[in-house]
């Protein structure tokens, strides 16, 4: 995607095997759940997705080699309806944009929101979520 890498996982334990490692971020993989949380295995960390740094980039400079990561995990997402999965890629989008920025949008607010926008929009064709669920009501019509 650019100055960032977009990550699909099956749960969230896949962003930690990803970049072989037990732990980052605060974050760890023993406790990274896929589903409904369950602290029998842990301490329950439910992840939908994750916006951060390359665990690799100490200086946290956000370059290449070692670009931020976006990750979506799609273990979660199949109980989201269309709309929530949309807004749930517009979240981590925000937060990259917040990143890519150095966390200091002052005077760009306009051109942040619009980046994660895009971004978003993207991401969202890509996994090509289905057009199928529709309203049940019209909301609009009086």
């Amino acid at each position: 995607m650019g100055k960032y890498i977009v990550l699909i996982g099956n749960d969230a334990t896949e962003i930690f095997d990803y970049y072989n490692v037990p732990e980052m971020h605060g974050l760890n993989r023993k406790d990274a759940q896929s589903e409904e949380v369950d602290k029998t295995k842990g301490n329950g960390v439910y992840i939908y997705g994750l916006t951060n740094y390359d665990p690799a980039d100490k200086k946290l400079t956000a370059k290449a080699p070692n670009k931020p990561f976006l990750f979506l995990n799609m273990g979660t997402f199949k109980k989201y309806s269309t709309t929530e999965k949309a807004t749930a890629v517009m979240h981590e989008t925000m937060h990259m944009s917040l990143l890519l920025n150095n966390w200091n949008i002052n005077d760009k607010e306009e051109e942040a929101i619009q980046f994660a926008e895009d971004e978003a929009n993207k991401i969202i064709e890509k996994l090509e979520f289905s057009a199928k669920e529709q309203p049940k009501k019209n909301f609009f019509k009086k």
